[in-house]
């Protein structure tokens, strides 16, 4: 149905209209009436009508100042305006400021108001038709602008680009400044890399583009708003150093990756200080359009460069601001106001790579996290290249000979989630202390012990390891006793306790949690095989072993 609004100042005149039987014969629907332009545009604003029908003479606001309001945001909705015979100047107004056609109050009856919603049904559906045409037409030819754009700021960000070049693709974008002076907002998503396993490559994009166009939205709000306050009651500007005019040299570009650049031209400004408000000023409108997003955004901001080669300086600068994300928690990193990237790994943490086996081999735990946390803490006071930092993750996991999840290393984008990383290697600890089979062990044995060692925590048994190795189970039994000298069972049983020992030694958790994890289904079993093996419960193992 045709969502419709009536506004009339009469009370007679908003009743009969509303008890006419037209509007249902033409499937209107009234969804509201009003009093005033005042009530009626809080309605058009809430309910979003197809149809306004309003009256011109009115009390608060009248319906020339309604139909003006109106047309500032919405070309759509149908206007048509009740008129009495001596309103023809008021008329011819509202036409002016885009009323779509005008129907005398006295003339409207069953008929004749059917007639006219009939017809307006007709002109609703072809204005949707053309404004959705014309709204594709804008869709495309804005993509082309921007991938004219993404091309030409990636064309001067790679120094690709001759003098000659420069100036044709520049023209081509559209783009008017000449960027001879320049500063780079960087805005940039650390968990892109870790979305990349949650979402589509489609919906990335989609999201990428979608908050570009609000990035471009918010700049030009900024924009508006400064302009006004530059010049109360006008938007007259005065001279290409007014800060009204801070955001006419800013192009957005979405770069790919969860990258997003605004580039702004300095070029026309001379004093130090106007470049600094307009930067600030276009840093803090971005900052703005990032707080509600779902995704934690950095925003790095590089210095003023001057030059035509200072936009890749001040690219880079942004870019480098971007790594202190890791670090900092500053809604906005400026270039001028951080600390450099240290771009050198530190010795602690080469030291630790280089002694990770020494660890393993003989050192508890507690030492290893001790370790780590100490060259973390270097991390933080030389600000490390947070690559440099994953790259040495990854290397000392290999080491160790630990297996972790590509998206676990994209998910670390701050400090402090390092620590957990390394957290990661307890329960794995005595695993990786397990002493080396003896040579003449053969593959079949040592194919059961791997698998053995990788799902112990699961509900496995003797049938699932043979079918591993690819034997019998009655055979993998005799051969797992006579090469190992211990049974299957007795095997897989001390490997669970080992790994309940160390979660009790290690961890807060709760008894019946540690046998879960250890990979005892029976709480009651694990106690009592526990207390047999070790010589006490797993609450009094867990007090001797708390360190004082």
């Amino acid at each position: 149905m045709i969502r419709t609004v009536i506004v009339d100042d009469d009370f007679l005149v908003r009743s009969y209209l509303r008890q006419l039987k037209a509007w249902e014969r033409a499937d209107y629907q009234i969804v509201a009436d009003a009093r005033d332009g005042e009530e009626a545009l809080t309605a058009v604003e809430e309910l979003g009508p197809q149809v306004v029908i309003t009256d011109i003479s009115m009390p608060l606001m009248d319906g020339i100042e309604l139909i003006r309001r109106i047309r500032e945001t919405n070309r759509t909705v149908y206007i048509i305006v009740l008129s009495c015979h001596d309103d023809f100047e008021y008329v011819r107004e509202a036409m002016k400021l885009g009323a779509d056609e005008y129907v005398l109050k006295n003339s409207l009856n069953e008929d004749s108001l059917y007639e006219m919603l009939v017809h307006t049904a007709g002109q609703l559906k072809d204005r949707r038709a053309q404004f959705q045409e014309n709204d594709e037409t804008k869709r495309l030819v804005e993509m082309g602008r921007q991938s004219l754009k993404y091309h030409f700021f990636n064309g001067l960000l790679a120094g690709s680009l001759t003098a000659k070049e420069r100036e044709k693709r520049r023209k081509e974008a559209g783009i008017h400044a000449k960027y001879t002076n320049s500063a780079v907002i960087n805005l940039f998503i650390p968990s892109w890399g870790m979305l990349k396993y949650q979402y589509s490559g489609l919906e990335l994009e989609q999201y990428g583009q979608r908050f570009l166009r609000k990035l471009i939205r918010g700049l030009e709000r900024r924009a508006e708003d400064i302009s006004l306050e530059a010049s109360p009651g006008t938007r007259e500007i005065r001279g290409r150093d007014s800060p009204g005019k801070e955001m006419e040299c800013v192009e957005c570009v979405y770069l790919g990756e969860g990258v997003f650049c605004c580039f702004l031209d300095m070029s026309g400004l001379y004093r130090d200080s106007l470049m600094r408000q307009k930067l600030t000023s276009a840093a803090t409108a971005c900052y703005r359009c990032c707080k509600d997003e779902e995704h934690t955004f950095f925003v790095g901001v590089s210095g003023i460069c001057f030059g035509e080669e200072g936009i890749r300086q001040a690219y880079q600068q942004a870019r480098e601001m971007l790594k202190l994300g890791f670090y900092e928690d500053a809604g906005i990193l400026y270039y001028e106001d951080c600390p450099g990237i240290g771009r050198v790994l530190p010795g602690e943490a080469q030291e630790l790579l280089d002694h990770a086996a020494d660890y393993v081999e003989c050192r508890p735990y507690e030492d290893m996290r001790a370790e780590f946390e100490k060259v973390s803490s270097v991390f933080c006071k030389e600000h490390t290249d947070p690559r440099l930092i994953l790259h040495w993750l990854r290397e000392l996991d290999q080491r160790l000979k630990v297996e972790r999840p590509q998206e676990e290393y994209a998910g670390i984008i701050k400090i402090e989630q390092l620590m957990s990383a390394c957290d990661a290697y307890k329960p794995k600890w005595f695993l990786l202390q397990k002493k080396p089979l003896p040579k003449e062990v053969s593959s079949a044995v040592r194919r059961v012990v791997e698998y053995l060692h990788t799902h112990y925590k699961e509900p496995i048994g003797l049938a699932d390891a043979a079918e591993t190795a690819g034997l019998n189970p009655a055979y993998l039994s005799f051969l797992f006793k006579q090469e190992l000298g211990t049974g299957f069972s007795s095997y897989l049983l001390d490997l669970r306790m080992e790994c309940a020992r160390a979660l009790l030694r290690g961890t807060n958790e709760k008894i019946k949690e540690v046998a879960r994890e250890a990979g005892f289904n029976d709480y009651h079993y694990f106690s009592k095989a526990f207390k047999k093996i070790n010589g006490c419960s797993p609450v009094d193992y867990r007090k001797n072993h708390i360190k004082v």
